[in-house]
């Protein structure tokens, strides 16, 4: 379900309705300009009994359209379990609680530039496995960053990870259409998110030099961010798909900070996307991850916003093409969602992971 700019009465409205009929799990997400006061949403819904979850996003996704004042919500069985964590001990202890193996899909929602948020993904694969298909984002605003962008039953936080666990299987994919322009170089020192040094130097003049020689841009902190979102480093996967690391912000070190952590002497490349690569996306995407043979109840995709930002006009292009795939394969189905600060996807076999600029798209049955 989407609405466009609600009030709180009429989310609550909308909520109360459906729970009173279906008994559902409420997961929701929400644009960062909505109006919204997040603390009385939590205990109107805790005072109405409704077991939910959810998220600020830079914009929320409706088909072919975004919007920074949307909400999205999606229903899940009301037997799902909702945990909030702020370390992985705190996980390990709640979880424990449960019998994890009943479990097969995990939506997380994960503060977008949290410093430890690969090691909460290590804390859910530790107890959850191969067995468990995750699907998510990295929640956060843009404009502000002092207020609250997850929240569940348990109230509002500013950081953390939220995840969500379900019984029901969901078919998880996941496509970039990045390709290697340049490198290796060596992440020779990192910590957590923070490229420190590659090829044993300052990691931001190595990145201002390689720009300027090798494309002839000229790279400084003001023009940081309107520069480095078109050139991306990539780790290597084999096998796979590269991931993508996008650097987001420089420090006063020097230090590229990220989404995601870089592991420490890891190889990475320099990569880059031309229009023909993301072309063929919507159709690989959705022929690679949906079941003709059934009847798909439900669509949720995470987008990452430092891509639409790349792509400007070509964004929405794509997103109608992954629109009119869909409707293809499903009559009348929505594609509903966010722009997310990265993307949490794992089909199930190996390690969740964080990606930046990357299409996640779940189908439920």
């Amino acid at each position: 379900m989407y609405l466009e700019n609600p009030s709180l009465k009429k989310i609550l409205n909308s909520l109360e309705n459906h729970t009173f009929s279906d008994n559902s799990f409420a997961f929701l997400l929400i644009g960062e300009n909505s109006k919204i006061p997040l603390n009385e949403l939590v205990d109107s819904l805790n005072n109405k009994n409704i077991k939910f979850a959810g998220g600020i996003f830079p914009q929320i996704i409706q088909n072919e359209e975004t919007s920074s004042s949307g909400v999205v919500i999606k229903w899940i069985a009301n037997d799902s379990v909702s945990i909030y964590f702020d370390s992985p001990e705190t996980f390990s202890r709640q979880i424990t609680e449960f019998n994890s193996s009943i479990f097969s899909t995990a939506y997380v929602l994960i503060s977008g530039l949290c410093s430890n948020s690969s090691e909460h993904l290590k804390s859910l694969y530790t107890y959850l496995g191969n067995d468990v298909k995750f699907i998510g984002g990295g929640a956060g605003r843009i404009k502000e960053n002092n207020k609250g962008i997850l929240f569940s039953n348990d109230g509002v936080f500013r950081s953390g990870t939220i995840v969500t666990l379900i019984k029901n299987k969901v078919i998880t994919g996941s496509l970039h259409g990045w390709t290697k322009l340049f490198g290796p170089f060596i992440a020779t020192k990192t910590e957590k998110n923070f490229i420190k040094e590659l090829n044993w130097e300052n990691a931001f003049v190595v990145y201002q030099r390689f720009l300027k020689q090798a494309l002839d841009i000229t790279l400084d902190r003001n023009n940081f961010e309107e520069n480095s979102i078109h050139y991306p480093f990539g780790i290597y996967k084999e096998n796979k798909e590269y991931i993508i690391r996008d650097p987001m912000k420089v420090s006063e070190e020097g230090y590229l900070q990220c989404v995601g952590s870089i592991p420490e002497n890891s190889l990475i490349d320099l990569m880059s996307m031309e229009k023909t690569d993301f072309k063929s996306i919507p159709e690989n995407l959705i022929a690679q991850n949906i079941n003709k043979v059934s009847e798909v109840s439900d669509v949720i995709i995470f987008n990452c916003i430092s891509r639409a930002n790349h792509l400007n006009n070509d964004f929405y292009t794509e997103l109608s093409n992954l629109t009119k795939e869909i409707k293809n394969n499903q009559n009348q189905m929505n594609l509903e969602g966010a722009l997310s600060i990265g993307e949490i996807y794992s089909s199930g076999e190996g390690y969740p992971e964080i990606l930046n600029k990357s299409i996640v798209i779940g189908f439920s049955y």
